[in-house]
Protein backbone atom coordinates (compact mmCIF):
# COMPACT_ATOMS: atom_id res chain seq x y z
CA UNK A 1 0.00 0.00 0.00
CA UNK A 2 1.20 3.47 -0.92
CA UNK A 3 0.36 6.72 0.88
CA UNK A 4 -0.74 10.06 -0.61
CA UNK A 5 -2.65 13.15 0.49
CA UNK A 6 -5.21 15.32 -1.24
CA UNK A 7 -4.61 19.00 -1.93
CA UNK A 8 -8.02 19.64 -0.37
CA UNK A 9 -5.96 20.02 2.81
CA UNK A 10 -3.77 22.83 1.50
CA UNK A 11 -5.71 25.16 -0.81
CA UNK A 12 -3.25 28.01 -0.25
CA UNK A 13 -0.05 26.13 -1.17
CA UNK A 14 1.64 26.37 -4.57
CA UNK A 15 2.24 23.18 -6.54
CA UNK A 16 5.95 23.42 -5.70
CA UNK A 17 5.14 23.62 -1.99
CA UNK A 18 2.78 20.65 -2.29
CA UNK A 19 5.43 18.44 -3.88
CA UNK A 20 8.24 19.56 -1.57
CA UNK A 21 6.25 19.10 1.63
CA UNK A 22 4.88 15.75 0.49
CA UNK A 23 8.46 14.55 0.06
CA UNK A 24 9.67 15.94 3.39
CA UNK A 25 6.76 14.37 5.28
CA UNK A 26 7.23 10.93 3.72
CA UNK A 27 4.28 10.73 1.32
CA UNK A 28 4.85 8.83 -1.94
CA UNK A 29 2.21 10.67 -3.95
CA UNK A 30 -0.18 13.61 -4.16
CA UNK A 31 -3.82 13.63 -5.21
CA UNK A 32 -4.62 16.99 -6.83
CA UNK A 33 -8.13 18.50 -6.75
CA UNK A 34 -8.62 20.14 -10.11
CA UNK A 35 -11.22 22.37 -11.77
CA UNK A 36 -11.94 23.47 -15.33
CA UNK A 37 -13.25 26.83 -14.10
CA UNK A 38 -10.41 29.30 -13.56
CA UNK A 39 -12.40 31.00 -10.80
CA UNK A 40 -12.53 27.78 -8.76
CA UNK A 41 -8.88 26.82 -9.03
CA UNK A 42 -6.48 26.76 -6.12
CA UNK A 43 -2.89 28.00 -6.64
CA UNK A 44 -1.79 24.36 -6.91
CA UNK A 45 -4.36 23.33 -9.52
CA UNK A 46 -2.55 21.47 -12.34
CA UNK A 47 -4.93 22.96 -14.91
CA UNK A 48 -3.17 26.29 -14.35
CA UNK A 49 0.25 24.81 -15.12
CA UNK A 50 2.03 23.57 -18.21
CA UNK A 51 2.21 19.76 -18.31
CA UNK A 52 5.99 19.76 -18.53
CA UNK A 53 6.20 21.96 -15.43
CA UNK A 54 3.99 19.56 -13.44
CA UNK A 55 6.12 16.60 -14.44
CA UNK A 56 9.30 18.47 -13.54
CA UNK A 57 8.03 19.71 -10.16
CA UNK A 58 7.13 16.22 -8.96
CA UNK A 59 10.13 14.54 -10.52
CA UNK A 60 12.46 16.95 -8.74
CA UNK A 61 10.72 16.25 -5.42
CA UNK A 62 10.70 12.49 -5.94
CA UNK A 63 6.92 12.32 -5.48
CA UNK A 64 4.33 10.75 -7.79
CA UNK A 65 1.62 13.03 -9.24
CA UNK A 66 -1.06 10.48 -8.50
CA UNK A 67 -4.41 11.78 -9.65
CA UNK A 68 -6.38 14.68 -11.05
CA UNK A 69 -9.44 14.55 -8.83
CA UNK A 70 -12.17 16.24 -10.82
CA UNK A 71 -15.84 16.92 -10.28
CA UNK A 72 -16.80 15.60 -13.73
CA UNK A 73 -20.19 13.84 -13.71
CA UNK A 74 -22.15 11.93 -16.33
CA UNK A 75 -25.69 12.27 -14.97
CA UNK A 76 -27.01 15.34 -16.81
CA UNK A 77 -30.55 14.57 -18.11
CA UNK A 78 -31.40 14.97 -21.79
CA UNK A 79 -34.24 17.50 -21.98
CA UNK A 80 -36.61 17.29 -23.69
CA UNK A 81 -36.13 13.51 -23.87
CA UNK A 82 -36.53 13.16 -27.67
CA UNK A 83 -35.61 16.52 -29.20
CA UNK A 84 -32.84 16.87 -26.65
CA UNK A 85 -30.96 14.05 -28.36
CA UNK A 86 -30.81 16.20 -31.49
CA UNK A 87 -30.16 19.64 -30.05
CA UNK A 88 -28.35 18.83 -26.78
CA UNK A 89 -24.99 17.13 -26.36
CA UNK A 90 -25.76 13.57 -25.31
CA UNK A 91 -22.16 13.11 -24.24
CA UNK A 92 -22.27 15.54 -21.30
CA UNK A 93 -19.15 15.13 -19.19
CA UNK A 94 -17.14 13.26 -21.82
CA UNK A 95 -15.46 16.34 -23.27
CA UNK A 96 -14.54 17.58 -19.79
CA UNK A 97 -13.07 14.21 -18.87
CA UNK A 98 -10.99 14.22 -22.04
CA UNK A 99 -9.46 17.60 -21.15
CA UNK A 100 -8.26 16.20 -17.84
CA UNK A 101 -7.03 12.96 -19.41
CA UNK A 102 -5.05 14.92 -22.01
CA UNK A 103 -3.36 16.99 -19.29
CA UNK A 104 -2.69 13.93 -17.13
CA UNK A 105 -1.12 12.09 -20.06
CA UNK A 106 1.28 14.94 -20.84
CA UNK A 107 2.08 15.64 -17.17
CA UNK A 108 2.79 12.06 -16.09
CA UNK A 109 -0.29 11.78 -13.84
CA UNK A 110 -1.57 8.24 -13.30
CA UNK A 111 -5.31 8.69 -12.76
CA UNK A 112 -8.27 10.99 -13.42
CA UNK A 113 -11.17 10.76 -10.92
CA UNK A 114 -14.80 11.23 -12.04
CA UNK A 115 -18.31 10.57 -10.66
CA UNK A 116 -21.55 8.85 -11.73
CA UNK A 117 -23.48 10.62 -10.01
CA UNK A 118 -27.20 11.32 -9.11
CA UNK A 119 -29.96 9.47 -10.95
CA UNK A 120 -33.20 11.51 -11.13
CA UNK A 121 -36.08 9.99 -9.17
CA UNK A 122 -38.61 10.98 -11.86
CA UNK A 123 -36.88 8.88 -14.51
CA UNK A 124 -36.76 5.07 -14.77
CA UNK A 125 -33.48 3.88 -13.29
CA UNK A 126 -32.69 1.76 -16.32
CA UNK A 127 -32.78 4.84 -18.57
CA UNK A 128 -30.58 7.04 -16.41
CA UNK A 129 -28.14 4.21 -15.64
CA UNK A 130 -27.80 3.50 -19.36
CA UNK A 131 -27.09 7.19 -20.02
CA UNK A 132 -24.36 7.30 -17.35
CA UNK A 133 -22.89 4.02 -18.61
CA UNK A 134 -22.73 5.21 -22.21
CA UNK A 135 -20.98 8.45 -21.26
CA UNK A 136 -18.59 6.72 -18.87
CA UNK A 137 -17.72 4.23 -21.60
CA UNK A 138 -16.85 7.06 -23.99
CA UNK A 139 -14.87 8.87 -21.28
CA UNK A 140 -12.90 5.69 -20.52
CA UNK A 141 -12.01 5.39 -24.19
CA UNK A 142 -10.27 8.77 -24.06
CA UNK A 143 -7.55 6.97 -22.07
CA UNK A 144 -6.76 4.80 -25.11
CA UNK A 145 -3.12 5.15 -26.20
CA UNK A 146 -2.18 6.79 -22.88
CA UNK A 147 -0.83 5.55 -19.54
CA UNK A 148 -3.75 7.27 -17.75
CA UNK A 149 -6.63 5.38 -16.19
CA UNK A 150 -10.05 6.81 -15.36
CA UNK A 151 -11.30 6.18 -11.82
CA UNK A 152 -15.01 6.24 -11.01
CA UNK A 153 -15.67 7.18 -7.39
CA UNK A 154 -18.62 6.19 -5.23
CA UNK A 155 -21.05 9.07 -4.66
CA UNK A 156 -24.69 10.03 -5.15
CA UNK A 157 -26.73 7.15 -6.55
CA UNK A 158 -23.57 5.04 -6.65
CA UNK A 159 -22.42 5.62 -3.07
CA UNK A 160 -22.36 1.92 -2.23
CA UNK A 161 -19.75 -0.46 -3.59
CA UNK A 162 -22.31 -2.82 -5.10
CA UNK A 163 -23.84 0.03 -7.14
CA UNK A 164 -20.42 1.21 -8.26
CA UNK A 165 -19.39 -2.33 -9.20
CA UNK A 166 -22.50 -2.72 -11.34
CA UNK A 167 -21.59 0.45 -13.22
CA UNK A 168 -17.97 -0.66 -13.70
CA UNK A 169 -19.05 -4.06 -14.99
CA UNK A 170 -21.51 -2.46 -17.41
CA UNK A 171 -18.71 -0.36 -18.90
CA UNK A 172 -16.26 -3.29 -18.86
CA UNK A 173 -13.22 -1.24 -19.85
CA UNK A 174 -9.53 -1.89 -19.25
CA UNK A 175 -9.13 1.87 -18.83
CA UNK A 176 -11.56 2.15 -15.90
CA UNK A 177 -10.89 1.47 -12.21
CA UNK A 178 -12.45 2.33 -8.86
CA UNK A 179 -11.75 5.05 -6.33
CA UNK A 180 -13.49 4.25 -3.05
CA UNK A 181 -14.31 7.08 -0.66
CA UNK A 182 -14.77 5.79 2.87
CA UNK A 183 -16.81 8.77 4.08
CA UNK A 184 -19.16 8.70 1.07
CA UNK A 185 -19.73 4.99 1.69
CA UNK A 186 -20.56 5.54 5.37
CA UNK A 187 -22.96 8.36 4.45
CA UNK A 188 -24.57 5.96 1.99
CA UNK A 189 -25.15 3.41 4.75
CA UNK A 190 -22.32 1.06 3.86
CA UNK A 191 -19.56 -0.42 5.98
CA UNK A 192 -16.28 0.39 4.17
CA UNK A 193 -14.81 -2.95 5.24
CA UNK A 194 -17.49 -4.64 3.14
CA UNK A 195 -17.10 -2.13 0.34
CA UNK A 196 -13.40 -2.71 -0.31
CA UNK A 197 -14.02 -6.45 -0.45
CA UNK A 198 -16.69 -5.94 -3.11
CA UNK A 199 -14.45 -3.72 -5.26
CA UNK A 200 -11.17 -5.53 -4.62
CA UNK A 201 -10.48 -6.48 -8.27
CA UNK A 202 -11.03 -2.92 -9.51
CA UNK A 203 -9.71 -0.89 -6.59
CA UNK A 204 -6.91 1.60 -7.33
CA UNK A 205 -7.45 4.32 -4.70
CA UNK A 206 -9.03 4.29 -1.22
CA UNK A 207 -9.84 7.71 0.22
CA UNK A 208 -9.94 8.07 3.99
CA UNK A 209 -10.78 10.87 6.40
CA UNK A 210 -11.87 11.12 10.01
CA UNK A 211 -14.60 13.05 11.81
CA UNK A 212 -16.04 13.33 15.29
CA UNK A 213 -19.54 12.12 16.15
CA UNK A 214 -21.01 15.38 14.82
CA UNK A 215 -19.29 15.04 11.45
CA UNK A 216 -16.61 17.66 12.06
CA UNK A 217 -13.20 16.90 10.52
CA UNK A 218 -10.51 15.85 12.99
CA UNK A 219 -6.96 14.57 12.79
CA UNK A 220 -6.64 11.01 11.59
CA UNK A 221 -7.29 8.47 14.34
CA UNK A 222 -8.88 11.05 16.63
CA UNK A 223 -12.41 10.54 15.33
CA UNK A 224 -15.13 7.92 15.34
CA UNK A 225 -14.12 5.72 12.41
CA UNK A 226 -12.21 2.43 12.86
CA UNK A 227 -9.84 3.20 10.01
CA UNK A 228 -7.15 0.85 11.33
CA UNK A 229 -9.62 -2.01 10.78
CA UNK A 230 -10.13 -0.86 7.19
CA UNK A 231 -6.36 -0.94 6.66
CA UNK A 232 -6.27 -4.47 8.08
CA UNK A 233 -8.94 -5.53 5.60
CA UNK A 234 -6.98 -4.02 2.73
CA UNK A 235 -3.96 -6.04 3.83
CA UNK A 236 -6.10 -9.19 4.00
CA UNK A 237 -7.21 -8.79 0.38
CA UNK A 238 -3.58 -8.07 -0.68
CA UNK A 239 -4.37 -4.53 -1.76
CA UNK A 240 -1.26 -2.86 -3.16
CA UNK A 241 -2.84 0.37 -4.40
CA UNK A 242 -3.03 3.86 -2.95
CA UNK A 243 -4.47 5.26 0.26
CA UNK A 244 -5.27 8.97 -0.06
CA UNK A 245 -5.80 11.05 3.07
CA UNK A 246 -8.35 13.84 2.74
CA UNK A 247 -8.70 16.82 5.07
CA UNK A 248 -11.35 19.17 3.63
CA UNK A 249 -9.87 22.58 4.31
CA UNK A 250 -10.86 23.75 0.82
CA UNK A 251 -14.53 23.19 1.63
CA UNK A 252 -14.23 24.34 5.26
CA UNK A 253 -11.70 27.22 5.30
CA UNK A 254 -12.52 28.01 8.93
CA UNK A 255 -10.66 24.88 10.05
CA UNK A 256 -7.96 26.37 12.25
CA UNK A 257 -5.66 23.38 12.61
CA UNK A 258 -2.11 23.59 11.29
CA UNK A 259 -2.02 21.95 7.85
CA UNK A 260 1.56 20.71 8.19
CA UNK A 261 0.78 19.12 11.54
CA UNK A 262 -2.40 17.47 10.24
CA UNK A 263 -0.67 15.99 7.20
CA UNK A 264 2.44 14.85 9.06
CA UNK A 265 0.34 13.17 11.74
CA UNK A 266 -1.75 11.43 9.07
CA UNK A 267 1.34 10.17 7.26
CA UNK A 268 2.94 8.79 10.43
CA UNK A 269 -0.33 7.21 11.57
CA UNK A 270 -1.01 5.57 8.22
CA UNK A 271 2.45 4.06 8.03
CA UNK A 272 2.03 2.67 11.55
CA UNK A 273 -1.32 1.13 10.63
CA UNK A 274 -0.02 -0.32 7.36
CA UNK A 275 3.03 -1.85 9.05
CA UNK A 276 0.87 -3.36 11.79
CA UNK A 277 -1.66 -4.74 9.29
CA UNK A 278 1.03 -6.28 7.11
CA UNK A 279 2.85 -7.75 10.10
CA UNK A 280 -0.38 -9.34 11.32
CA UNK A 281 -0.85 -10.98 7.93
CA UNK A 282 2.60 -12.55 7.79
Amino acid sequence: MKIAFSTLACPEWTLEQVAERAASMGYLGVDMRSFLSVQERMPNDPMSHEPEAIDSIFDNAGVIPLCLSTGVKFDKPIEPPLLGRIFVNEEAGVGEAKQFVDLADRAGVKFVRVYGCHLPAAEPKTWSTRRVTERLTLASQTCRNTDVRLLIENAGSFARATDLLELIERVDSQWLGASYNMLAAVNGGECPVDGVRVLRDHLKVVRISDTDDDGNPVMLGKGCFPIAKLIETLAEIDYDGWIVYEYPKLWQPDLDTDTDAVLQHACDTLYDWVRSAQAAGV
